[in-house]
């Protein structure tokens, strides 16, 4: 099981609009607290951190900041954001650039493709 964490503190994306499909939150198997995406796990913590420190709690969970390679995973992610922050505030995900200045990465591992070069929907 995949496990990811949702931290409180980088815009994620622009403002809803009621023409955004509406997303049902499931537990499905993931452990109290936590919401299931395609066979992944997601949870939102409200909590002020810096980037490094979001992914440590992450990492103390078993889990990473998110990491979205879809546009229905990013969907749902906002759906998550939303659920616990009305506001759509601002939010960490896994992507920076930390170990090498515009080498943009996923925390979990994943290398990012831009959505104008992704040639599927799994990168």
């Amino acid at each position: 099981m995949i496990l990811f964490l949702i931290l409180f503190a980088l815009a994620l994306g622009s403002v809803s609009t009621s023409s955004e499909p509406e997303i049902r939150l499931e537990r499905g198997t993931c452990p109290m607290s936590w919401y299931s995406f395609n066979g992944r796990c997601y949870k939102y913590v409200a909590t002020r951190m810096t980037w490094a420190e979001a992914e440590l709690h992450c990492v103390s969970e078993g889990a990473n900041l998110v990491s979205v390679h879809s546009s229905a995973e990013y969907d749902f992610v906002k759906s998550l954001i939303k659920n616990f922050d009305t506001a759509e505030g601002r939010t960490w995900i896994g992507l920076s650039d930390i170990h090498k200045e515009g080498g943009w990465m996923w925390s979990d591992g994943f290398p990012f493709c831009s959505s104008s070069s992704r040639s599927s929907s799994h990168h």
